[in-house]
């Protein structure tokens, strides 16, 4: 992909001609990723009709690819088979490799127009590097087998999402808008509006072959609430007996729903804690239906298809119902970066914890004890928060949550807790998804970066960028951010001036450069004068480096700018030293604009008597 505002001559046929753009789509990482890709190929697929889709992914993972009558071929990654002896040290690392080569071999003999590697892992880049294609996005390898990143998506997912950095954009977005800007720069503009939803019951084609007996259609004439007892992590599961104390208050105010639980082999202790704490509360069990160990993919999408709404921590499952339509809550606990994977779509409610825990901090621990942020939830805060949103078609939003919390008498329970509700921004809003905290909280420092990350990643690669300082109100600016963001003063201008002045220097690197027939063959001050310029980057780099580990929220730039030196893809010298200005300039625009959002902010926090007085100071020294 071109670097912002770079044209790049079309390397496929245009999108007039509706010759089929082959696609091979690479996602060999877990199941909630799998869904996530999903949606954005269907985002693509319906802006651009003739998108041939072919998707590789992990035997064990396959079965939701295989439900997509879209999707022209799926090609299964046999694991165990070909990474199963290595492991076990049956064979040999060439020996493994051979047998990669060979299982590849009919995949790279075919013509792909386009091939996107949504893994991000280092293992699949050597993967996607065997495949040739027109046009590559994520990771991959070059000829000497060093890693690279494809396209600008890339660098952001590698230096800032997964360099756990704090920022919004959600990764079924970045997804989506990687593919299609790829698509605009090399096919052209898109055949269709691209208003039809993405996520419906209908996401999935039945399996014609498979009854599902263990959920009858007579069941569904209930309110149904599926609850997924298990998550991806011990340490981002919610607690079974507080799910059931959750149940609980539901079924004592609301006698028309019914329970489905859900889960794998490994949650059947938690099914018996579940059971046993509503048999204490004198609860009526008979309106739960445990599918625990029992169901299939096909079961388990026909159910949560079905219900009303999902109740689930960080787990695959919200990536299924939000496929589906149907609505999430969301507990989220552990170390989880909700705004990036939580539930995709319209009126999902997420409730996390609004206080420190360490254990999320250092992310090393995996048990619950551990975890102060799980018992920061209590089942009362939850059902209070479900109530208020199952009822929003009565209150619209009239009566806040405060409010409501306060008529339940618990208005105790929101301080440990922030609560938010899933939107699709329009278009002019700059799209995808935003979580909008329905509890009036003051702005934590990391949240602060991350509204300003996502400003700064669509300036980059987008083009649209919010007014500086969308989002934010005095209400929401404290004390502790605003002593923070002072701190962050000086070293946002240092860091801007070391970059201009990177840029120059490896602007006269190239002038030096251009006119040299061969960067080996040159005169003796020539090579001297190049030398001397390059040890000055070196030493420059190191101080963006040295900035970005001693300023913490700088760590976003100093990232950014090891890896985008890192994947210098010029030939000749000159080339090499442009690029390198390039990737100065780019990095020096968003501490920019980090600064802009930081004088924005201050400038909010003052009282506005305070800010008055100082205009009106200022006016009067001009006129004297």
């Amino acid at each position: 992909m071109a670097k912002s505002g770079q044209f790049v001559k079309p390397s496929i046929k245009t999108a007039e001609e509706k010759k089929p753009i082959r696609c091979l789509v690479i996602q060999l990482a877990r199941l909630g990723d799998t869904l996530q890709s999903l949606m954005a190929l269907k985002a693509a697929k319906q802006l651009y009709p003739n998108l041939e889709l072919h998707f590789l992914v992990r035997e064990r993972f396959s079965a939701a690819a295989k439900r997509i009558p879209w999707i022209e071929k799926i090609i299964t990654f046999p694991t165990t088979r070909l990474l199963g002896p290595l492991f076990t040290g049956e064979k040999t690392e060439s020996e493994s490799f051979m047998d990669l080569a060979k299982w590849v071999s009919p995949i790279k003999a075919q013509s792909w127009d386009l091939i996107a590697n949504w893994s991000y892992s280092e293992s699949s880049s050597f993967l996607a590097a065997l495949l040739p294609a027109k046009i590559k996005l994520g990771y991959s390898r070059r000829k000497d087998a060093s890693f690279f990143c494809s396209d600008d998506w890339s660098y952001y997912v590698n230096a800032i999402i997964q360099g756990k950095i704090p920022q919004n954009i959600h990764l079924t977005d970045v997804l989506t808008t990687q593919l299609l800007t790829a698509l605009q720069i090399h096919v052209g503009p898109p055949q269709e509006s691209g208003n039809m939803p993405v996520t419906a019951r209908d996401f999935f084609s039945p399996n014609q072959s498979q009854s599902i007996p263990l959920w009858q259609p007579n069941e569904r004439i209930r309110k149904w609430i599926a609850i997924q007892l298990g998550a991806s992590r011990h340490d981002k599961t919610w607690p079974p007996e507080y799910w059931a104390r959750m149940a609980h208050a539901i079924m004592k105010r609301n006698s028309d729903y019914r329970f489905v639980l859900l889960g794998g082999t490994e949650d059947r202790s938690r099914e018996k804690i579940f059971m046993k704490e509503l048999s204490r509360l004198d609860s009526d069990t008979s309106k739960v239906l445990s599918l625990i160990d029992k169901t299939d993919f096909d079961t388990w999408a026909e159910v949560i298809g079905s219900c009303n709404w999902l109740f689930s921590g960080d787990t695959a499952a919200i990536h299924l119902a939000s496929v589906l339509g149907t609505r999430v809550f969301n507990v989220s606990v552990g170390p989880v970066k909700l705004t990036e994977t939580g539930p995709y779509g319209n009126g999902h409610y997420i409730i996390s914890s609004n206080l420190t825990c360490e254990a999320c901090n250092t992310n090393l621990s995996t048990t619950h004890t551990q975890h102060s942020c799980i018992a920061d939830i209590t089942p009362e805060a939850a059902y209070g928060t479900w109530l208020y949103a199952t009822s929003e078609w009565s209150h619209r939003k009239h009566t806040s949550l405060e409010e409501h919390f306060s008529q339940l008498g618990w208005s105790g329970m929101l301080k440990s807790v922030r609560i938010f509700r899933s939107r699709i921004r329009t278009a002019p809003d700059g799209g995808g998804i935003y979580y909008e905290p329905i509890l009036k909280r003051q702005l934590t420092f990391d949240e602060w970066g991350a509204l300003v990350m996502d400003q700064i990643a669509r300036s980059w690669y987008c083009g649209w960028t919010a007014p500086v300082g969308h989002g934010i109100t005095r209400g929401i600016i404290g004390p502790d951010l605003v002593k923070h963001l002072r701190e962050l003063h000086e070293g946002l201008n240092s860091l801007i001036n070391i970059c201009k002045e990177a840029g120059k220097v490896a602007l006269s690197l190239h002038d030096l450069s251009r006119h040299i027939k061969s960067d080996k063959i040159m005169s003796v001050d020539n090579k001297i004068e190049i030398q001397k310029l390059g040890c000055t980057l070196a030493e420059i780099d190191k101080l963006i480096i040295c900035l970005g580990d001693k300023v913490h929220p700088l760590r976003a730039f100093s990232q950014m700018t090891r890896l985008m030196l890192h994947n210098l893809s010029g030939i000749r010298l000159h080339e090499v030293a442009m690029e390198s200005v390039a990737s100065y300039k780019q990095i020096a625009d968003g501490a920019i604009i980090m600064r802009d959002w930081l004088a924005y902010t201050l400038k909010s926090a003052k009282p506005v008597a305070i800010e008055s007085s100082e205009q009106t100071t200022k006016h009067e020294s001009v006129f004297c």
